[in-house]
């Protein structure tokens, strides 16, 4: 119900914004993707968190994962202002996949998993220009994780299996520079760098028992940067493909824990996006 408040006024904020803004200027609605390579830093931290619990009874985890690979999606909306100032977009990339291997050891044991990874980005950006080939842009993300992960081993007692979810909505406000430089009247090249703040909140839930436990993380400071390239396909048709790169730190204690555990949340990939301007 939260992630669905929390969606919900992002897109009642946008349809607030837009009548207050429509009076005049360049409307574009279209499509975005972004083809990604995720190291998601709730199965780092998650794994992290297994091996504090297995350190306890004397064992040592040794774990390998790769990072995920998929995909973001989702309708594209965007207005200029009629002086070429101020820019709004609104991508809500709300169709995802993504898969992530992970296997490990403890002592002799063989940790196998089942990983299901779920995400959806809600990006709120705004961008006002300084100069013709400068500007500066804020902005609001949404990211919503889901991590589904079966744990099984064998032990002296015979083979166990566990099941966990854990649920993360991570908040993120971020501010930048940009810069354009057009090669000619349809194509643009452009690159932006910003720095954003990561404000997390993660519920961990053992699938077996019902059982709900909240994990206390730390807010933490992030990058994020893309370079792309603009091409007028027609009079009113714009594609633009770039690469972004975002990376922020996910730093948590979990349920009864003493320590605290950090890891990376590190997406980056091709995007790729398709306006219709009107």
């Amino acid at each position: 119900m939260k992630k669905f408040l929390v969606s919900s006024f992002i897109l009642v904020l946008y349809l607030t914004l837009w009548p207050t803004i429509s009076n005049a200027g360049t409307f574009m609605v279209g499509a975005k993707g972004w083809y990604a390579s995720w190291d998601s830093a709730i199965l780092d931290w998650f794994e992290q968190d297994i091996a504090i619990g297995f350190r306890e009874n004397r064992l040592t985890l040794t774990a390998d994962s790769d990072p995920g690979e998929g995909y973001l999606a989702g309708p594209l909306f965007g207005y200029q202002t009629s002086d070429g100032k101020w820019s709004f977009s609104f991508a809500p990339m709300v169709f995802s996949s993504f898969s992530q291997d992970w296997h490990g050891t403890a002592g002799s044991m063989v940790l196998t998993s089942d990983v299901d990874l779920e995400r959806k980005d809600f990006d709120l950006a705004a961008s006002y220009t300084l100069t013709k080939y400068l500007k500066v842009f804020f902005g609001y993300k949404f990211q919503d994780m889901d991590l589904d992960f079966t744990l099984s081993y064998d032990t002296l007692v015979g083979p166990q299996t566990f099941r966990y979810k854990v649920e993360s909505m991570v908040h993120i406000p971020t501010v930048g520079v940009g810069g354009v430089y057009p090669l000619s009247e349809k194509f643009v090249t452009g690159l932006q760098l910003g720095v954003l703040y990561a404000i997390p909140e993660l519920n961990l839930i053992k699938i077996d028992t019902g059982e709900v436990e909240d994990i206390e993380p730390w807010p933490s400071l992030g990058f994020n940067g893309e370079a792309t390239a603009t091409y007028q396909l027609f009079e009113s048709f714009i594609v633009q493909l770039g690469y972004r790169y975002q990376v922020f730190t996910l730093e948590a204690r979990g349920p009864g824990r003493v320590e605290k555990t950090k890891s990376y949340d590190i997406t980056h990939g091709a995007i790729l996006s398709a306006v219709y301007v009107f």
